[in-house]
């Protein structure tokens, strides 16, 4: 038994019962933790996902000039988004700064520089943190690992100290040590870390905001039994070492851990191949529609609505010209024949928002769904 019976070419599908479900208990940690959420738009900019974000009272976290006019024009106040990014314009940097935004994190001594000249020419309300790099070695894929001295992000505490001394416009600082993040005891590490910067500030310096940025992982292998992320444990986690009394409010800019789970990607069965020797199902989605398995390696569960009980083992792969278009090896799925329809899951964040037009391929749409996916099947297949 197949998804639909009538397939008019693949498209995303996203749960918006689950999206909400996933937003009231991202809030109800938050209220619980004093954090302030603004929600990472990179993950997923799908104007119809992000309004119901909005609506909820959730911020935006933007790393582009286009980022903050799409969040702009989708409602949200220019008040309610922070604006980082390794490598800003000039030009992002004073579209921002014209906006109004709410907070600027600044990478660098030289990003510094920039800021303050346009802030002063526009007369701008916006106000600066320091993005800091901890040097903060997490458990997770190498390239979504931001927080180590290597890396290309933010600025060392030294330099930090050196601008708050020179300066009296910064309010705070920015940190973000990775993304996908599952054990709670790097979030805890990352709190002691802060806690021992804090301490090294000056006497005299008013630490009005603390931005620690995202990470918060989702779970790929079993989507859907572990559908929300642990967002008590996250934010128990960052709280640990940084009481109210150190600071009121915390920020966090979840993105995947918000919208992740809700999403699937449907493609149909195109053909099978190499039966004898390494059965594979080439499939009319791939790494045009999702990048994150060519890009990262990133293993995603995939499921066919079938019945039947003996499994065997494929590789599923997509149409592009490339070799390292294909989601995995040894996917264990039923029999599979030419028109069956595949779900690949966990594709709410950076799916759509990552989708390539190499090969020309065409866009596919996107279906949102009102109710249940579980009773949106069994209506669809009755």
């Amino acid at each position: 038994m197949q998804t639909q019976r009538i397939y008019n070419g693949p498209y995303y599908r996203y749960d918006l019962p689950l999206l909400q479900r996933t937003i009231d208990a991202s809030l109800e940690a938050s209220k619980k933790y004093g954090c302030k959420l603004f929600y990472a738009l990179k993950a997923n900019n799908e104007s119809q996902i992000i309004n119901q974000i909005r609506e909820n009272g959730i911020g935006v976290d933007c790393v582009s000039a286009g980022e903050i006019e799409h969040a702009i024009n989708e409602g949200w106040n220019a008040s309610e988004i922070v604006f980082a990014g390794s490598g800003k314009t000039i030009r992002e940097i004073e579209y921002a700064l014209a906006q109004n935004i709410k907070v600027i994190h600044c990478e660098s001594v030289a990003e510094y520089q920039i800021i303050c000249e346009l802030m002063e020419k526009l007369d701008s309300t916006s106000q600066i943190a320091l993005r800091i790099n901890p040097d903060v070695k997490v458990d997770t894929h190498e390239k979504i690992s931001t927080g180590e001295k290597h890396h290309k992000f933010g600025m060392s505490f030294n330099e930090a100290l050196k601008i708050i001394e020179q300066n009296n416009n910064i309010i705070g600082f920015h940190l973000h040590v990775g993304s996908q993040i599952l054990d709670m005891q790097y979030f805890e590490d990352l709190s002691l870390t802060v806690r021992s910067l804090i301490s090294q500030l000056p006497e005299n310096f008013n630490l009005e905001y603390l931005n620690l940025g995202g990470g918060l992982g989702i779970d790929y292998t079993n989507p859907q039994r572990n559908t929300i992320s642990n967002f008590d444990g996250w934010m128990s986690a960052i709280r640990t070492h940084l009481p109210t009394n150190i600071i009121e409010t915390i920020a966090l800019e979840p993105g995947r851990s918000i919208v992740g789970q809700c999403g699937q990607l449907i493609g149909e069965v195109q053909y099978i191949k190499h039966e004898d020797s390494n059965p594979t199902a080439i499939l009319d989605i791939g790494m045009t529609e999702l990048l994150r398995p060519a890009l990262y390696g990133a293993r995603h569960k995939i499921t066919v609505n079938k019945d039947e009980l003996i499994l065997q083992k494929y590789t599923v792969s997509g149409p592009t010209c490339e070799s390292s278009d294909t989601f995995g090896k040894n996917h264990e799925l039923p029999p599979l024949e030419r028109g069956d329809l595949l779900i690949i899951h966990s594709a709410g964040a950076y799916g759509s928002s990552m989708r390539l037009n190499y090969n020309l391929r065409e866009v596919i749409p996107s279906q949102f769904i009102t109710e249940s996916i579980s009773t949106y099947l069994k209506r669809k297949v009755a």
